[in-house]
């Protein structure tokens, strides 16, 4: 009698051991897809940057859509022992704890920047329209919701002024006696009609149309990418149009000067795209006169934009510009004087900067204005510098370069 009962206890005790191994083994099987959907759901949730909270409509949110397991508390990392019930630790679907609740509602109530929190992130924080940029003093533009309203209409109208404007200064300005006619004017040569000035004038004089125009699609309220496409399409269609209508006239049709409009424009597209406006810039100065003989082209790099990129306050010096530039002397000048090709170095003003130091901002009309001036025009005696002059092989200055 006592040898079978003795039995019947170790048979229930070897049951209950096989029990317990295959409970043991089966919550060893589930830990790791519990770790897993802990990681995959803490990585869906937003927290707050500073306390590690779930955003509140954001947690509600995603917990009706996904099953919720719950989570250590952010400070349990430090491996502080916690007390928890085996139910509630694989519960499903559950609430966070009253007390986490309240200590990440008392943190935002508390947190300097809870302001921040008080909306989700849209995609649209993400773009790199909303970076801020060190050209943004050099691209701003005034707008009008009038012109905005009327995009459509006045894209269009907008190069077909254009190519009015560079036609009629052709038809009209000039002798249309002949017919169409191609004149191979060359390059930079000493022995061209200008010696390379009028080229120097295309390019400089490109790189300013399709700045001016990039602008005008911006104050429409085209994106930046749309704008610098529009504006570098519109610039080369004006100076087809320039050398088509040039044809007729005694100057003809030159490929060397659309080479150089293309150029111009391009280069003011590189430079918007890149977002280097506040480093570099054009600016012409053709004097009223039928030569180019006290006009000076130059490229400019911009020490404000230097120190703005550098960190660095460089007081007065901001209000300077080193230039490369190239102008020429006695070509079709009559006396004849001594002919020259002069590429320069030079130290000016950046009345760009001086403008806004002043006050005077390109997101006005009229400031925009007079940044046209300021911006793209070089104006005589703003320079000095030195020069070499390609036909004699010597050195000239330091001098302004305009009359010189």
């Amino acid at each position: 009698m006592v040898i079978p009962a003795i039995e019947r206890l170790r048979e229930s005790a070897r049951t209950r051991a096989v029990g317990s191994l295959g409970l043991c083994f089966l919550l060893l099987l589930a830990g790791p897809s519990r770790l897993a959907a802990q990681d995959n759901v803490s990585s869906l949730v937003p927290a707050s940057a500073d306390h590690g909270c779930p955003a509140t409509r954001e947690t509600a949110a995603l917990t009706r859509s996904f099953p919720v397991y719950r989570l250590l508390p952010q400070e349990s990392r430090d491996h502080e022992p916690w007390v928890t019930s085996a139910a509630d630790a694989l519960s499903v679907g559950t609430t966070p704890p009253d007390s986490w609740a309240q200590s990440c509602a008392t943190q935002g109530l508390l947190s300097p920047d809870s302001s921040e929190l008080k909306r989700p992130l849209a995609p649209s924080d993400l773009t790199m329209d909303n970076v801020p940029r060190f050209d943004q003093t050099e691209t701003e533009i005034p707008r009008w919701e009038f012109l905005e309203r009327h995009r459509l209409l006045i894209t269009a109208l907008v190069p077909i002024g254009g190519l009015v404007a560079v036609t009629a200064n052709s038809l009209i300005g000039y002798d249309t006696d002949h017919g169409f006619q191609v004149t191979h004017e060359g390059w930079f040569g000493a022995n061209t009609t200008n010696g390379g000035a009028d080229k120097a004038s295309h390019l400089v004089d490109y790189f300013i149309v399709a700045s001016v125009f990039e602008d005008a699609y911006r104050i429409l309220g085209h994106s930046d990418k749309a704008a610098i496409l529009l504006g570098f399409g519109s610039a080369l269609a004006a100076g087809v149009a320039n050398e088509v209508s040039d044809g007729f006239t005694r100057h003809g049709f030159s490929w060397e000067d659309l080479a150089m409009d293309a150029a111009g424009a391009a280069t003011a597209s590189v430079v918007s795209a890149t977002h280097t406006r506040d480093l570099f810039g054009m600016r012409t100065s053709h004097l009223p006169g039928s030569t180019y003989t006290h006009d000076v082209y130059s490229a400019d790099f911009k020490l404000s934009g230097l120190g703005r990129r550098l960190g660095v306050n460089l007081g007065p010096l901001r209000w300077l510009l080193l230039s490369v530039t190239y102008g020429t002397k006695g070509y079709r000048v009559s006396p004849p004087i001594e002919k020259q090709r002069l590429v320069g170095f030079e130290v000016g003003l950046n009345l760009q900067q001086i403008l806004n130091d002043v006050g005077v901002r390109r997101n006005t009309w009229w400031g925009y204005g007079l940044h046209l001036f300021g911006d793209y025009i070089r104006f005589p005696f703003t320079a000095v510098g030195m020069r070499y002059d390609l036909n004699s092989g010597k050195w000239q200055g330091p001098n302004s370069g305009n009359y010189d």
